[in-house]
């Protein structure tokens, strides 16, 4: 069960990396911040998701 602090952090998470994502020069560093991002957000809003999205995982994908 997703707590009100858990989506707060997942919230903030999302925003941070999309900041991070407007700021890249590669476009596949842009892409796996917006996908975290994307992971992130789904958290936040119960997506089911338990853990944070794992960052290598997705830069194996760019």
């Amino acid at each position: 069960m997703i707590t009100d602090k858990d989506r707060l952090y997942f919230q903030f998470r999302a925003e941070a990396e999309l900041k991070l994502a407007a700021e890249a020069e590669d476009p596949a560093v842009c892409r796996a911040h917006y996908e975290m991002a994307t992971q992130y957000l789904d958290a936040a809003h119960g997506a089911g998701m338990r853990m944070p999205p794992d960052p290598q995982r997705l830069m194996r994908r760019g």
